[in-house]
């Protein structure tokens, strides 16, 4: 499930859900940011998305949001526009979307060319590496290649070597 926030308040916000017992997630990267009057920049674990905190759903929807109502910051469950239901993430994609957002990932090196090469805009599958199984799309801006994983509407870019995706 996604909770949404305002003006970047995910943090507090996950902050009360952990203090009321949930499991919740933020995608976090390493950003380097100046601070204060100090000429060096500093190394900053901040939000890759603000605004935004997934929540695992261990509670029926009722207690949930009763639950929220008590949380001082603003915020609101996502909810799909056609159907008014909360948007809901299986398992198998939040695990990729985590594996994704992990701030201790190490860019892998290029690997020999195998099979044909994927369209670009196609849907994809990893095969090398630590996200080896994962799918989403590959794209191609400033002569560079990315891999695009996308849920809830919510998208998360890689930098990635054409070598390690083939087509699905």
């Amino acid at each position: 499930m996604v909770v949404r926030t305002f003006n970047r308040h995910e943090m507090i916000v996950s902050d009360f859900l952990k203090q009321e017992g949930l499991t919740c997630f933020i995608p976090m990267r390493f950003t380097e940011k100046q601070v204060g009057d100090d000429s060096k920049p500093h190394r900053l674990l901040v939000p890759v998305i603000h605004n935004y905190v997934f929540v695992r759903q261990e509670m029926p929807m009722s207690q949930f949001s009763s639950m929220l109502a008590k949380c001082a910051t603003p915020l609101y469950i996502l909810k799909h526009r056609d159907t008014d239901r909360p948007v809901e993430i299986n398992n198998r994609e939040m695990v990729e979307f985590r594996m994704l957002c992990d701030p201790a990932f190490e860019q892998q090196v290029n690997v020999i060319q195998q099979g044909d090469e994927p369209e670009v805009g196609k849907e994809v599958e990893i095969i090398h590496g630590p996200f080896a199984g994962v799918h989403g799309r590959l794209y191609r801006k400033q002569k560079k290649y990315w891999f695009v994983k996308t849920i809830a509407g919510i998208s998360v870019e890689l930098r990635i070597t054409r070598w390690f995706c083939r087509p699905v």
